[in-house]
């Protein structure tokens, strides 16, 4: 697997998985990507998989937490993390909180973190207003 997966095959909710490998230039990728998402004048979701990451190098965290409080992300909806225990769920917690508190960053669009794809999938779709189906957008998500 890349070090960054990025499926973007149900847009507008995009699937990214980290891995704990990302260098430099992939998180210069990954974000580049993002800014293209933003251009598509299009709301959209992030579904950010951060079960099988372990450990993010200071750099790399930094680089991705300063990347996304920089870019313009007025078309994202929100962003769902998925964690695999409740630590990672605090430590998501407490990156955001000190962000916020101690850098003056306001997250500008929903986050939540969940234990499961199924239970990001439910909450993407409630921030982009897609509904059961038979909606009008939700002919746009293959599940």
């Amino acid at each position: 697997m890349a070090p960054i997966n990025i499926d973007e095959n149900r847009w507008p909710i995009v699937i990214i998985t980290l891995s704990g490998k990302e260098t430099r230039y992939d998180i210069q990728e990954f974000l580049g990507k993002l800014e293209g998402f933003c251009m598509r004048d299009e709301e959209f979701c992030i579904v950010m998989d951060l079960r099988e990451l372990n450990s993010l190098s200071d750099e790399s965290r930094d680089m991705l937490i300063e990347g996304l409080i920089n870019a313009d992300l007025d078309e994202l909806a929100g962003t769902a993390f998925v964690v695999s225990s409740p630590l990672m769920r605090f430590y998501l917690f407490t990156v955001l909180w000190l962000n916020k508190s101690l850098y003056r960053h306001k997250v500008r669009y929903k986050h939540k973190s969940v234990f499961s794809l199924s239970k990001a999938y439910e909450w993407s779709r409630e921030c982009l207003h897609i509904h059961r189906p038979g909606s009008p957008r939700a002919s746009l998500i293959r599940l």
